[in-house]
């Protein structure tokens, strides 16, 4: 079964950022910073599903099992 555990240094930096985006107070930073966050989810997911693509081309060649 998956298990998924946040590093330190994951936590490290959510809590950084959701201080950073608590105390902001320009419009404008806050709108850089959400592009920003929007960009890294958008290339985490794509990074997923590469990741699970390519682990079930593994599968479909090792077992010849078809999704």
């Amino acid at each position: 079964m998956l298990t998924f555990n946040s590093s330190p240094e994951e936590e490290f930096w959510k809590v950084k950022m959701e201080r950073y985006i608590a105390d902001c107070s320009s419009v404008s930073e806050l709108r850089e910073v959400a592009t920003l966050l929007v960009k890294i989810a958008a290339t985490r997911q794509t990074v997923i599903k590469g990741l699970v693509k390519d682990a079930l081309d593994q599968m479909e060649s090792q077992f010849g099992v078809s999704p």
